[in-house]
């Protein structure tokens, strides 16, 4: 089976399509499930393209009072943190004639938002693999993400990690994560609109090939600026070096994956002092093995519930009450955390 062009669409790609159809009815096989999107709130940055969040790290002292004698005065140790946005961008390049030949308005217009989808998926897997893995530290022009926040056992917020104990480089890891204006939420710069952007040139413009050789084109370009914060990692708890290789459906060998979110769970501020939504996310592949283990490992109170309702409906996997969100931009590569 042949592929479409990976740059820009051509007469082929037209050929390739059912006769008649429109652009919509392009099936995409390489769309992602990422829940995380529909999860996370985003607010506006307070510093512009930055956003700046005071956490208290120590409690002023106290005394007991005496007669006759005076209180002395203390304060709480306060700590700055600075979180930045930055922008992912995409554009889409037709030929103009490619377009004028189908003959319809609707046609012409489902054609280019069928290319406008692929570019829409693109960034939406980019933004998501952010949101895991995104490192300002290494690539300074990404937000830094949950995974280079919590990447450090000895840290203090090594006591939200739970380390499974994988090494070499297939591990996975699996989060519990409240989003929340006082947790943990998705930035955007105030002068910029939330969420994705497009701009569309509905009359084309003059484009010029690798021989400097004009011709007529329509472009859309796409833009999401975005950044992530978390203001108190108390409420975010992460069980990482999940050995992939290693996992097995009794849980006899490799990790045990009901044991360890009992684990996070209990690592997780939310269980006590409840706020905003509270959601775990995993990949499929450990989704596939807590079920497993849920079925093969006898004599246990496993809190874990499955809810479908409706023909259509999304399943719905609970753990003490806590969804669980399956997500595609976790990886299998992981790292061993240390």
């Amino acid at each position: 089976m042949s592929t479409l062009n990976v740059k820009y669409p051509t007469l082929l790609d037209l050929a390739q399509m059912p006769e008649n159809s429109k652009a919509k009815d392009v099936i995409n096989l390489l769309v992602q499930y990422n829940p995380i999107l529909e999860d996370a709130p985003s607010y506006p940055c307070n510093d512009g393209m930055s956003h700046h969040t005071t956490v208290l790290v120590g409690l002023p002292s106290v005394v007991w009072g005496r007669l006759y004698k005076g209180i002395p005065a203390s304060k709480g140790t306060k700590q700055m943190v600075k979180d930045t946005t930055g922008f992912v961008e995409s554009s889409s390049e037709v030929d103009a004639r490619l377009v004028d030949i189908v003959e319809s308005a609707e046609d012409k217009a489902s054609m280019r938002m069928g290319e406008a989808e692929a570019h829409i998926e693109a960034m939406a897997q980019e933004v998501a693999s952010t949101i895991f893995y995104g490192d300002s530290s290494i690539e300074p022009e990404k937000p830094t993400g949950f995974a280079a926040r919590f990447s450090d056992l000895n840290a203090e917020n090594g006591k939200q990690i739970i380390d499974a104990g994988g090494t070499g480089t297939d591990n996975t890891s699996i989060w519990m994560i409240t989003w929340d204006q006082k947790a943990s939420h998705l930035l955007y710069p105030k002068k910029y609109t939330i969420g994705l952007k497009r701009y569309n040139y509905p009359e084309g413009y003059v484009a010029y090939d690798s021989d400097n050789n004009s011709y007529r084109a329509y472009r859309e370009d796409f833009t999401w600026h975005f950044g992530i914060t978390v203001r108190n990692w108390q409420y975010v708890a992460r069980i990482c070096n999940i050995d992939v290789s290693d996992l097995t459906i009794d849980a006899a060998t490799g990790a045990d994956i009901i044991n360890l979110m009992t684990e996070m769970y209990y690592a997780h501020k939310g269980r006590r002092m409840s706020m905003g939504k509270t959601f775990i996310y995993m990949n499929t592949n450990l989704v596939k093995f807590l079920d497993y283990q849920a079925r093969n490992v006898k004599d246990r109170n496993l809190f874990l519930t499955y809810d479908k309702y409706g023909p259509n409906a999304k399943e719905v996997l609970n753990f003490r009450g806590v969804a669980i969100r399956e997500s595609d931009a976790i990886l299998d590569t992981e790292a061993r955390v240390v």
